[in-house]
C-alpha cells in the first residue's frame, strides 16, 4: 500500500483511530469530522496523550503493544533500511522518498514497496538517523544474532539448568583444572541466599538502582564484599570462561531486569569469557538438582520470593551486608545494605568537594593557624578535604561489614564492635542504622521490672582531651524516661540540642519536656518541672535564635538528694545535615555551653558529668559540635606549650569519635565546617 500524507487529512485504509510520528512532533489521527461515513479520512492534531489512551512519546521510545505506528524520514537511506530489515526487499537500486507537490498539498509516497506498519510485538522503537548508520549503503543494518524487529542491543548467553549442572559436577570432581571454568553469582537477598543456594556460587546482592548507573563498575562491586576468600575469587573475574547469574526465578531477560544490568557490567575488552543467565533462575534449578544446593541447618526449602518465618534471626550467622533483629521475621528481601549508608553514598567516589570559606574582613599571618589548617585553605586544599572525608568513611564502612560477619552479640580480637544492644531494642531507635556500640554506649542503672538498660546514647571522648560528652538521638516518647534517667544517673547539668522539633513536615525530635511546662510531671521516678524559657538571638534571624531553658529535676526514690538545674541550650540555626549560616553562631553557643557547664560545677558540691549534646539522630550536627569543641580545647594545650601541629587534628578527632558513635560528622559539607569554625575562632573572626 501507499502512504499518502494530504495536510491536514491522512488517507490510510484504517478506520481505527492510531498514533503516527510525524517528525518531529507527535499527532493523533482521528476520523475526520466533516467526512464521518467516509472510512479512512482523518483529522490530525497534535497528541494530547490521553492517560487511558496508549501513545507513542518521542523522548521515550516504548511503542504501545496493540498500537501500529508509522516512522516518516525524508532520506532514501532510511527507507533502505527499514524495507531491509523487514525483510521487504533485499536490494533496490532504484528505492525513492518522493516528495510530491499536487494541488498544494504535499504527498508522501513511498516506492517501489509498499510500507507497512511495523509489527506490534516490538517492545521499543528506535529512531534510526543517517550519521548512526553504517558508510556501505549496500549493506543491511544488523546485528548478529539480532532478529530483523529488534533493535541493537547487548546480547547475553541463556545457560540451561543441565548445562550448569555440568559445569559444577565438573568443577567439584577436578576443581584444579577447572579454576577457571565459571563464575556463579547469585542476585538474591542475602537471607535467601543463606537458607539455599547453588554450590560454589557467590552471592552479590547490590540495589538495582546502582546497577543501573554507569560509574558502578564491576570493580566496584568488588568493595560489596567482605569475605576476603570471595574477594580474592571476584577480582580474578576477566579470567574465567563462562560468568553466570541468576536470580530467583527469571525465565527470561529484559533491559529491566537486574540480572541484566550487571551482566553488562562485565562486558568488557580484558574479560572474553561467556556472560548469560540461569534459565528459570534457582526455583527451577532447586526442582531439577535439589543434590547441588546447599541448605541452611533446618533444611528448609526456598520459597517463592519470602524468607521462612523463624522466631528470631539471631541464631542466624549474619552476611555482609545483613544484621540479626527480632523485630523483622519475614525476610525474603535484604533491608540492611542500605544501613550501611556507605555502601550507596561511597560507590561513585568522590563526587564533590567543597572550600574553606574564609571570614570577611579579616586579615591574618598563618604563622596565627596550625600546620595542617595552612595546608587545606590552599587551592587544593577542597581535595584533601574530600580525600581526607572519604578516609574517614571507608573506615566506618569495613568496621561495619567487618562486623556484620561476625554474630553481633559476640566481641572477639577481630570484631571488637558489637551493636547488639541496638539491634534488639529496636522500638528505642529513632533510626534503623543508627546504633550505639556496646562498648560505648549509655547503660541506666536503676531499670524497673521488664525493662532494660538500654538507651540509644553514647559516650564520646577524643584521645588527649578532658572534655566527654553523651552524644544521643532526639527522644522519643517511648524514652522520655530514659533520657531523664540518663540526665540524672550521670549527674549532668547542661543539655544541647541541635534540632527544630520539626523540619520540611517531618518530625525530628519529640518535645521531651512538654508534659511539664505548667505543674511538674513524673517520667518514671524522675520528676520535671520547667523553671523559665528565654531567647536570644544575635541577629534578626530566628535561625539563629538559642532558647534556654531551665528545668527543676528531682528523684522521688531519693529525696535525700537536692533537686538540679538542669539548663537546656536549644540552637535553631542548624539543619539536618546541613550547617548553620556562619561559624560565628555555633562558636557562639559552644561558648554559651562551656559557660553554662562552668557555672553548674562551680555551684556544684560534687562533680558534675557530661554534657548531653542531641540532634535528631545524634550523629552528624551532635559530631560536629563536639568535633569543633574537643578540637579547639586540644589546640589551647598545644599552643600554651608553645608547639605547632602538623598532624590534622581534626581528622583525628573525628577518626576516634567514629569508633565510639555511627556517623558522628555525617557529611562532608559538616566536615568541612569543623574546619571553617576552628579557623574563624583562631583568626579571632568569633
Amino acid at each position: 500500500m501507499s502512504l499518502v500524507c494530504s495536510s491536514p487529512k491522512f488517507e490510510v485504509p484504517n478506520d481505527q483511530t492510531s498514533y503516527f510520528n510525524m517528525m518531529p512532533g507527535s499527532y493523533m489521527a482521528t476520523p475526520a469530522s466533516d467526512k464521518p461515513h467516509s472510512p479512512g479520512y482523518f483529522d490530525i492534531k497534535p497528541k494530547s496523550s490521553p492517560s487511558q489512551t496508549p501513545f507513542f512519546d518521542v523522548t521515550k521510545p516504548a511503542s504501545p503493544a496493540q498500537t501500529p505506528f508509522y516512522d516518516c524520514e525524508s532520506t532514501p537511506f532510511f527507507v533502505e533500511q527499514l524495507q531491509q530489515m523487514q525483510g521487504i526487499i533485499q536490494t533496490n537500486n532504484n528505492e525513492q522518498f518522493n516528495l510530491n507537490i499536487k494541488n498544494n498539498n504535499p504527498t508522501f509516497t513511498i516506492n517501489p514497496a509498499s510500507f507497512a506498519p511495523k509489527l506490534p510485538t516490538i517492545q521499543r522503537r528506535q529512531t534510526f538517523k543517517p550519521s548512526s548508520m553504517p558508510l556501505n549503503k549496500s549493506k543491511p543494518y544488523s546485528t548478529s544474532g539480532l532478529s530483523p524487529y529488534t533493535p541493537s542491543t547487548t546480547f547475553f548467553e541463556e545457560y540451561s539448568l543441565d548445562t550448569v549442572a555440568n559445569l559444577i559436577n565438573q568443577k567439584l570432581s577436578n576443581s584444579s583444572s577447572s579454576q577457571y571454568l565459571f563464575l556463579l553469582l547469585d542476585l538474591r537477598s542475602f537471607s535467601m541466599f543463606t537458607a539455599n543456594h547453588i554450590k560454589t556460587s557467590m552471592n552479590i546482592c547490590v540495589p538495582s538502582t546502582l546497577l543501573k548507573r554507569c560509574s558502578f563498575t564491576a570493580d566496584k562491586i568488588l568493595e560489596t564484599l567482605v569475605s576476603d576468600t570471595e574477594k580474592d575469587v571476584f577480582k580474578e573475574w576477566p579470567k574465567f570462561e563462562n560468568i553466570i547469574l541468576y536470580d530467583n526465578d527469571t525465565a527470561s531477560l529484559s533491559e529491566t531486569c537486574p540480572l541484566y544490568h550487571l551482566c553488562k557490567k562485565f562486558k568488557s575488552p580484558i574479560c572474553k569469557a561467556k556472560i548469560g543467565y540461569l534459565k528459570g533462575g534457582f526455583a527451577a534449578f532447586y526442582g531439577k538438582y535439589e543434590d547441588l544446593c546447599e541448605k541452611n541447618v533446618n533444611g528448609i526449602p526456598p520459597s517463592s520470593g519470602t524468607f521462612p518465618r523463624r522466631r528470631s534471626l539471631m541464631n542466624r550467622k549474619p552476611g555482609p551486608f545483613t544484621c540479626p533483629t527480632p523485630i523483622i521475621e519475614i525476610s525474603g528481601v535484604n533491608p540492611f545494605f542500605s544501613n550501611i549508608r556507605q555502601n550507596i553514598e561511597l560507590s561513585a567516589g568522590i563526587t564533590e568537594t567543597i572550600p574553606i570559606r574564609l571570614p570577611e574582613g579579616v586579615t591574618f599571618n598563618k604563622s596565627q593557624i596550625p600546620a595542617f589548617m595552612r595546608e587545606v585553605i590552599t587551592e587544593d586544599g577542597k581535595m584533601k578535604l574530600a580525600e581526607a572525608f572519604q578516609e574517614i568513611e571507608r573506615a566506618e564502612q569495613r568496621r561495619l561489614q567487618s562486623l556484620m560477619l561476625h554474630n553481633s552479640n559476640q566481641v572477639t580480637a577481630d570484631c571488637p564492635f558489637s551493636i547488639s544492644a541496638g539491634m534488639e531494642k529496636g522500638t528505642k531507635n529513632r533510626y534503623n542504622n543508627i546504633w550505639p556500640y556496646d562498648h560505648s554506649r549509655v547503660k541506666i542503672s536503676e531499670c524497673k521490672e521488664g525493662d532494660c538498660d538500654y538507651v540509644n546514647a553514647s559516650f564520646v571522648q577524643a584521645e588527649g582531651c578532658n572534655k566527654r560528652y553523651i552524644a544521643t538521638q532526639g527522644p522519643l516518647p517511648a524514652t522520655y524516661e530514659d533520657f531523664w534517667k540518663v540526665i540524672w544517673e550521670q549527674n549532668t547539668q547542661v543539655i544541647v540540642m541541635l534540632t527544630k522539633e520539626e523540619e520540611a513536615g517531618r518530625v525530628q525530635c519529640h518535645r521531651y519536656w512538654s508534659q511539664c511546662t505548667i505543674n511538674s510531671y513524673k517520667y518514671g521516678p524522675i520528676e520535671l518541672k520547667l523553671i523559665s524559657e528565654t531567647s536570644t538571638s544575635s541577629t534578626n534571624n530566628n535561625n539563629n535564635t538559642v532558647i534556654t531553658r531551665k528545668f527543676k529535676l528531682s528523684h522521688v526514690n531519693h529525696p535525700e538528694i537536692p533537686a538540679r538545674e538542669i539548663s537546656q541550650l536549644h540552637f535553631l540555626g542548624w539543619p539536618d545535615f546541613g550547617i548553620p549560616d556562619s561559624p560565628i553562631h555555633i562558636l557562639n553557643l559552644i561558648e554559651l555551653a562551656n559557660n553554662t557547664q562552668m557555672k553548674a560545677a562551680q555551684s556544684s558540691q560534687q562533680p558534675i558529668g557530661p554534657m548531653v549534646v542531641h540532634c535528631s539522630a545524634g550523629c552528624g550536627r551532635t559530631g560536629a559540635f563536639c568535633t569543633i569543641d574537643t578540637t579547639l580545647s586540644l589546640l589551647n594545650n598545644i599552643r600554651e606549650q608553645g608547639l605547632d601541629v602538623d598532624q590534622d587534628l581534626i581528622q583525628k578527632v573525628v577518626l576516634k569519635f567514629r569508633e565510639q558513635r555511627l556517623s558522628l560528622v555525617q557529611t562532608l559539607r559538616q566536615y568541612v565546617f569543623c574546619y571553617e569554625a576552628v579557623l574563624w575562632k583562631l583568626v579571632g573572626a568569633a
